[in-house]
């Protein structure tokens, strides 16, 4: 339990999730700079180098001098493209002296991408490194701070003690993110000061209560709010030590396991697609002698299979979290102070107010409905970025609607079932896609696959399945005919795809979120070419 009286700590609302979620209050003062700023030891280790609060208070207070000499106002965007590492964290949390609206982009993005979210924000100033100076250039004219090619050079930001920082109230804007954009243009979703706040009783409670001085890293991108908000501020806040872990191209599960065994890594936070990747070397991960505490995992479902799988052979407590950019870990999950139930993402998490709604926007328990947040929220979007008609579409009657399809049971757990899009209607059965692919992982063939529905003159859609094979098997139709059955016997008669293609590789966003419009059209295609072949 972290014990400094300047910090939020939840357990001061009791020892049980049922004490807590009864005798929460959200503070009435909080400040997320003077804390990160009060902090000392070592902050972050990147390539080696330890690098302490102070440098990093300094720094960042540097940031937010030089950002103020150059005009730059409260309410203006400062845009970092940078990988993990003190960088970052200096322009972000110079940005936020500043009062400023850091707009967190990703180092994979390509032209078009950095192009829509700096003319979109119109960005006064841009911190990245010279490896992406060109493509920035390319596209779009503003200021820019690099190691190299830049306007200016970081070394042209000087250390300063002591400033004063540009008051921003909890409800005004601080952060910008935008959306994946799976279809149309992305969004941008503008977080008020208090984002962080509200990340903390579910960071908390699902990495079994830190204590300080711990150490924490995550393979997932600081761009994301699942890297930076879920793992990375929170454990600064409170004071603990963030490894950078700079992969080059996929991620590499074998040099993550050595990581995480060097440096006796204490809690990290992992999308469910590493995870499987991790136990795809299951033989190798037995050899580590890890001190996780918990892993954290969201993003998408989660096995029951895999949290026990993580249990057994990594001795650690793999921990469901829930929700998105807009409103983001407002469920969670711990054993160590509430019952666990695999299946269920878990129940809201104190302070927050989840709702199942359907259709009509009434309450539901047991049937699926649209997930959906009672505001305010410390966690939720002001607004999308000058997009008000978006905006009115997400917000309602004071509830925020997320787009995710969910079922709540009579003791409050929350199952996350899947997007809207995710949904699937066949021979008048409505599906989850995700409830289907999960049991397809289930066969021992499969490394990873995805799940669609199209259009079909009979049953009005079929199902349509993508598989990834794991080596050693033969992708053939003796293969597709054992997985159809594993299905049909494992979940329903009528929840089995009736085409299964076996590819290389699945088409995803930079998060890592399927393309499912992109694999109906593939679909559609395939179908049209087998049947035309067999003809």
């Amino acid at each position: 339990m972290i014990k400094s009286k300047n910090k939020f700590d939840i357990r001061v609302f009791g020892s049980t999730y049922e004490e807590i979620r009864k005798n929460f209050v959200w503070p009435q003062k909080f400040n997320f700079i003077e804390s990160v700023d009060e902090n000392s030891g070592i902050a972050l280790i990147e390539d080696s180098k330890e690098i302490k609060y102070q440098e990093i208070k300094e720094r960042s207070n540097g940031v937010s001098k030089f950002l103020k000499e150059l005009g730059v106002k409260k309410g203006d965007i400062v845009a970092g493209m940078l990988p993990q590492g003190f960088n970052l964290l200096s322009a972000l949390l110079g940005s936020y002296k500043n009062g400023s609206i850091y707009l967190s982009m990703s180092i994979l993005f390509g032209t078009d991408a950095i192009k829509f979210r700096l003319n979109h924000s119109k960005a006064s100033v841009v911190f990245t490194t010279s490896e992406y100076v060109k493509k920035i250039k390319e596209v779009y004219n503003t200021i820019i701070v690099s190691d190299d090619g830049g306007d200016y050079n970081y070394d042209d930001i000087e250390k300063v003690s002591i400033i004063e920082y540009n008051e921003v109230k909890e409800n005004e804007p601080i952060h910008l993110f935008y959306t994946s954009g799976t279809t149309g243009e992305p969004k941008g979703v503008l977080l008020p000061k208090s984002w962080i706040l509200g990340h903390l009783p579910a960071w908390q409670i699902s990495l079994d209560f830190p204590k300080e001085k711990e150490i924490f890293i995550t393979p997932a991108e600081w761009a994301w709010i699942g890297g930076l908000g879920d793992l990375v501020l929170p454990a600064l806040y409170y004071g603990n030590t963030v490894i950078t872990y700079k992969r080059q191209g996929k991620f590499d599960p074998i040099d993550f396991l050595d990581v995480l065994e060097n440096y006796k890594v204490n809690g990290t936070f992992m999308v469910p697609t590493a995870i499987r990747m991790l136990k795809n070397h299951e033989n190798e991960v037995k050899k580590y002698n890890l001190e996780l505490k918990a892993i954290i995992s969201g993003g998408e479902v989660v096995n029951p299979d895999l949290i026990t799988w993580t249990k057994n052979n990594m001795n650690t407590d793999l921990n469901q979290i829930y929700g998105q950019t807009e409103a983001n870990l407002v469920i969670c999950n711990s054993p160590l102070i509430m019952k666990v139930k695999p299946e269920y993402t878990g129940p809201e998490c104190p302070g927050h107010k989840v709702l199942i709604l359907d259709e009509e926007g009434k309450e539901v328990t047991n049937t699926i409905g649209e997930i959906a947040i009672k505001l305010p929220d410390p966690s939720a979007m002001i607004e999308y970025y000058k997009n008000p008609d978006a905006t009115k579409l997400k917000i309602k009657n004071n509830i925020l609607f997320t787009g995710d399809m969910g079922y709540i049971d009579n003791e409050g757990y929350i199952k996350f079932v899947g997007r809207k899009d995710d949904i699937v209607k066949v021979s008048g059965y409505r599906l989850s896609a995700l409830e289907i692919e999960n049991e397809i992982s289930k066969h021992p063939s499969v490394a990873s696959c995805a799940v669609v529905d199209i259009q079909d003159k009979i049953r009005g859609s079929i199902i349509v399945a993508f598989i990834v094979p794991k080596e050693g098997y033969k992708p053939d139709i003796n293969l597709e005919n054992e997985i159809k059955t594993f299905v049909k016997n494992k979940l329903a008669t009528y929840a089995y795809p009736r085409f299964i293609f076996f590819v290389d590789d699945l088409p995803k966003t930079v998060t890592g979120k399927l393309r499912r419009v992109e694999l109906r059209k593939l679909a559609e295609k395939m179908i049209e070419d087998r049947e035309r072949s067999s003809s």
